[in-house]
């Protein structure tokens, strides 16, 4: 049986430094977290802008602004194709005291651009921001 489903990426900026969050994975590896970008699966029916933003404000506990799209991807695995869509988005800087995240997130932080390959594990998302100005 062959699925598509959407996905869409907060790549979320202040200045020359990005905000990712440390997620839960699995406590039978060695190294349970893992830092990535905010992220989240389109539902049916629903827009990618409106679920980008609905991340933002379920991760974060905070609102979100869309700056623009800034790629698109897509993978095959098996069956199943992933269309993604990575927006850069901003928070208010105000904000920030308010961040509060959900259970399985550990903390978050604000890194520069050199420190992507230190906390981001996923090589395709590296790739896909390669040389892009952000």
């Amino acid at each position: 049986m062959k699925n598509t489903y959407v996905r869409v990426k907060g790549i979320i900026k202040k200045g020359d430094e990005y905000l990712v969050i440390r997620r839960w994975v699995d406590d039978h590896i060695p190294t349970p977290y893992v830092w990535e970008f905010i992220d989240a699966e389109v539902q049916h029916g629903e827009a990618p802008d409106d679920t980008m933003l609905r991340a933002i404000e379920e991760l974060l506990s905070v609102e979100g602004t869309i700056e623009k799209i800034e790629y698109t991807w897509s993978n095959l695995l098996g069956d199943t194709h992933c269309v993604g869509i990575a927006y850069l988005c901003s928070i208010r800087e105000e904000e920030e005291t308010n961040i509060v995240l959900p259970e399985e997130f550990g903390e978050w932080k604000w890194i520069t651009r050199e420190e992507f390959p230190k906390y981001i594990e996923n090589t395709y998302v590296l790739q896909d921001l390669e040389g892009r100005e952000l």
